[in-house]
């Protein structure tokens, strides 16, 4: 038989002190419920104002009890403000399961959602990372392919051997008209040089019968070596122009029909300049032009073909010209190699040792193109 209740006890109702208990300890089941939701477990909205959680506490009568079972008696405690985000087991009739999950969120303190879609559909959202734990990439983004390196650029490729730096003496301006022969054919050509304000032009054009068979262009500079080329141009007939860029910042030589690449020596000269270039050294060092005199300088045409050039002394010779001898100074380069260009000049002192007579050849078998002085003025104002 059940133990009877104290007399002074009211029936049907539970002490003050046990309903405070039964109060602190539904407090304590309910937040430890919360504290095990999983962060990334959907979410239901919730209020912005402080909520009060209703504890309803019902007296069981014991048995054999005949009183009345009393109403239900509702006990509001009220709680801190806070926001917390409680497991969502269902959603709201009529309710946006996005907007959810987004006022959630950001009730629990988190970042708003990130679209991830395509044309602004809304993709899955951004769920906050727990401290110290490195958020995960995007599954967009881990299917990204791998990004390839660029590919390394070309090694420069160095000349042959070093060569000695000179002394110049930058020849005035001047306009040099010739008479041109190749094979039974003849032509005329004209060599403009142009120096003005630090800078340099020269410019080469040859035609026979009529047509016009080389056109050489060369822009540049002056520094401690002479010459200092930039860029280099040369169109043969009617084909498209070929370029040497000297890129002295990177100290290298471009090409524009190749990807080779040059180192840029002190002194290097282009297939034009170097019938400056050479004038303008044996006019600084007069020893050049003795017997076993030589003169050396790395030399770019327009299709990577670099090498060093040594120009020889053979001697003094005298040359007719329509206007009587004349006597120059002879420097001839020796090819090479069997496709090799074959180089003879004669400078003639009594102008600045520009070249009175020029004939070149491809190799030893090739057809000798000449170049005879007939008239020399000066170049017309630009």
């Amino acid at each position: 038989m059940p133990p009877s209740l104290p007399p002074d006890s009211p029936r049907g109702r539970p002490p003050a002190g046990v309903l405070l208990l039964l109060c602190a300890v539904a407090l304590t089941l309910h937040g430890c419920l919360l504290d095990g939701v999983p962060l990334d477990a959907p979410e239901l909205p919730l209020a912005h104002t402080p909520v009060a959680t209703v504890v309803q506490v019902r007296s069981v009568p014991a048995a054999g009890d005949t009183a009345e079972v009393s109403a239900p008696l509702e006990v509001a405690t009220p709680l801190e403000p806070q926001r917390v985000a409680r497991p969502a087991t269902a959603v709201e009739p009529g309710a946006d399961p996005a907007a959810s999950g987004r006022f959630a969120l950001e009730a629990a303190g988190a970042a708003p959602p990130v679209a991830t879609g395509v044309d602004g559909v809304e993709g899955e959202m951004a769920r906050p990372a727990a401290e110290g734990v490195p958020a995960a990439a995007a599954p967009d983004q881990q299917a990204l392919a791998p990004v390839r390196p660029e590919p390394a650029p070309p090694a420069l490729r160095q000349v042959e051997r070093a060569v000695p730096v000179y002394r110049t003496r930058i020849p005035p301006p001047t306009l040099l008209s010739y008479e041109i022969r190749r094979g039974m054919f003849t032509g005329a050509g004209e060599l403009s040089w142009r120096p003005a304000a630090g800078r340099y032009e020269a410019r080469l054009q040859l035609g026979v019968a009529g047509f016009n068979v080389l056109t050489q262009a060369s822009q540049g500079g002056f520094d401690a070596a002479g010459l200092a080329p930039l860029r280099f141009t040369d169109q043969r007939g009617h084909r498209a122009a070929r370029a040497a860029n000297f890129q002295r910042d990177a100290r290298k030589i471009t090409y524009s029909s190749k990807r080779d690449e040059y180192a840029l020596p002190e002194g290097a000269q282009d297939r034009l300049s170097w019938m400056i270039q050479l004038p303008a050294v044996v006019a600084a060092e007069p020893r050049r032009a003795l017997p076993g005199g030589e003169v050396l300088m790395v030399v770019s045409g327009a299709r990577a073909d670099v090498a060093v050039w040594t120009f020889v002394f053979v001697g003094a010779e005298t040359i007719e010209t329509a206007k009587g001898p004349v006597r120059t100074l002879r420097f001839t380069r020796t090819p090479q190699g069997p496709k090799d260009l074959l180089a003879d000049v004669w400078l003639d002192p009594a102008r600045h040792h520009l070249p009175l007579r020029v004939q070149l050849s491809q190799g030893e078998d090739g057809d000798v193109l000449e170049m005879l002085l007939r008239e020399q003025r000066s170049p017309a104002a630009p």
